[in-house]
């Protein structure tokens, strides 16, 4: 009796580490499926692409996302990703902010200064350079301390920031 009973709660607990459910990418749009690409579920959660490259070019794609696993499933490919935030308006103790640029987006330069509409100010350290041309688009930052990765609607990748304000 003890060995099936430790067989049920082994199975139990380990059957919850493993779920996976079914969902839809929100954001970006498109959702490319590259490293380091930040993106959205329905249900909230944030996640990140990690060590892939798919190009994909997929808008609001149904997905199996396995939070515990590490993956997602698009297609019928199996992509690494990580789920680093569940997800708000504002910001999280999981370092995952969510919020808007405060007026025009013109892209980036290489150390392009963004003032944000939660009253944070970040500016750009990677060098990388895109012109885009957005009012107000959304962001998503991933924040450790004053160091963060910036995804903007519209553009296929995240930059490197630090915090200014």
């Amino acid at each position: 009796m003890k060995t099936l009973l430790t067989f049920f709660v082994i199975f139990f607990y380990s059957s919850k580490l493993l779920a996976c459910y079914d969902d839809t990418i929100t954001s970006p749009t498109p959702f490319m499926g590259n490293n380091e690409e930040i993106f959205k579920l329905t249900d909230g959660s944030v996640w990140q692409v990690k060590h892939e490259y798919e190009y994909l070019y997929e808008y609001y794609p149904s997905i199996t996302a396995c939070p515990d696993r590490g993956f997602i499933i698009i297609n019928g490919k199996k992509l690494n990703a990580l789920k680093i935030g569940s997800g708000s308006s504002s910001s999280n103790d999981s370092g995952v902010i969510e919020t808007r640029i405060d007026g025009d987006f013109e892209g980036f330069e290489g150390d392009t200064i963004f003032k944000l509409l939660n009253g944070q100010i970040w500016q750009q350290i990677d060098g990388r350079y895109k012109y885009a041309y957005k009012f107000s688009p959304r962001v998503i930052l991933i924040v450790n301390g004053n160091i963060g990765k910036m995804s903007v609607e519209g553009v296929n990748y995240p930059i490197s920031v630090t915090r200014i304000k």
